[in-house]
């Protein structure tokens, strides 16, 4: 004979509405700790290495996984570009706003007729890393990289050629005056420089950096140069490690170091641009250096009160227009020679 109890089944019911209820909970629990979107803006996420602006509406950046963004309004907005290559990019350079080129790892070298609209790779018959590029005109331009790499095109990067020894250093940065007047930096405080063209090469050296070591003491290496400018063929700049600045006033036949507020913090500074008399540096931990006068005093901006992250690349579209690029898509804008600094992309510093 059955026994009903009521109790029990009531007991039953409860608890299947419990675990309803414990399930609905679980569910809108969840839902509330769905990742939030981050409080920034970013264009794209990866590290940005090279920037290019003509003037200050068409600006175009490249980066890591092969990145190449570009805006048609000052940054207001920005639109991916599709690279036919998957090799990170790390310079890029336009010539007008239709003509530019980008070079990257692997031997990468990219072209576009059409401001970017399509990207056509060309062969530069060579497989080592490619860091700067440098175009005099439409027709005339290097690229340097890896192994003392060299490369120059007389055509408009329909053929590439080999120039330079191809020593064991890594060249970092090059950058043509005119079609014959041209400068190339690496490591160890690396200078050279040509006046045909590239057709043959000349050591320069900077003996303010070189430094002095006793016989008992190890041997010591000048500072690694990251970037390099000149306004003219007798006119130039460079910088490096240990917040080095150096200057030319003659072609390089002699190289002066520069005073300048990052000297004391010992930053790399990787790149030096210059429009008119008003040159822009940027470096480590978001810092970037502005001078006034053509590079013969220097000021810190205010650019690392915005990003920690460092700063690439920068380019002046004129002495007011300028942008910079970083780490974990960094792009800052300033509109007034480099005294004030807007984040358009990136991780912003914490304000308290």
């Amino acid at each position: 004979m059955k026994i009903y109890l009521p109790g029990r089944k009531l007991s039953a019911v409860l608890l299947i509405a419990a675990i309803c209820c414990l399930g609905l909970a679980a569910c809108k629990k969840e839902t509330k700790a769905a990742p939030a979107k981050p409080p920034f803006k970013l264009v794209t996420p990866n590290h940005l290495f090279g920037i290019a602006s003509l003037d200050p509406q068409h600006i175009w950046i490249v980066g890591f996984d092969s990145a190449i963004v570009h805006s048609a309004d000052g940054g207001a907005n920005w639109a991916p570009q599709k690279s036919p290559v998957t090799n990170s990019l790390c310079d890029i350079v336009f010539v007008n706003p239709e003509t530019g080129w980008a070079v990257g790892r692997a031997g990468t070298i990219l072209h576009t007729a059409d401001g970017g609209k399509t990207w056509v790779k060309q062969n530069s018959g060579d497989a080592n890393h490619l860091f700067a590029v440098s175009f005099a005109d439409a027709r005339h331009g290097w690229a340097v990289g890896d192994l003392g790499t060299i490369l120059a095109t007389a055509d408009g990067g329909a053929t590439w050629q080999k120039q330079g020894a191809g020593e064991d250093k890594i060249y970092n940065d090059v950058f043509f005056a005119d079609a014959q007047h041209g400068f190339v930096v690496g490591e160890y405080g690396t200078i050279l420089a040509t006046t045909d063209g590239g057709a043959t090469w000349q050591k320069q050296e900077c003996k303010d950096i070189i430094p002095v070591v006793s016989e008992s003491e190890w041997e010591a290496f000048a500072p690694s140069l990251y970037g390099v400018h000149f306004s003219d063929a007798k006119n130039g700049l460079a910088c490096g490690m240990d917040g080095t600045i150096i200057a030319t006033a003659d072609g390089g036949t002699t190289w002066k170091k520069v005073k300048n507020p990052a000297e004391s913090s010992k930053v790399t500074l990787y790149k030096i641009k210059c429009s008119s008399t008003t040159c822009l540096v940027a470096g480590q931990k978001g810092m970037s250096l502005v001078s006034a006068d053509g590079g013969a005093t220097w000021q810190m901006t205010a650019s690392s009160e915005t990003t920690k992250s460092w700063l690439r690349d920068m380019d002046m579209a004129n002495a007011a227009n300028g942008f910079a690029v970083g780490a974990r898509g960094t792009i800052l804008k300033t509109a007034d020679g480099a005294r004030t600094w807007t984040m358009l992309s990136g991780i912003p510093v914490a304000k308290n």
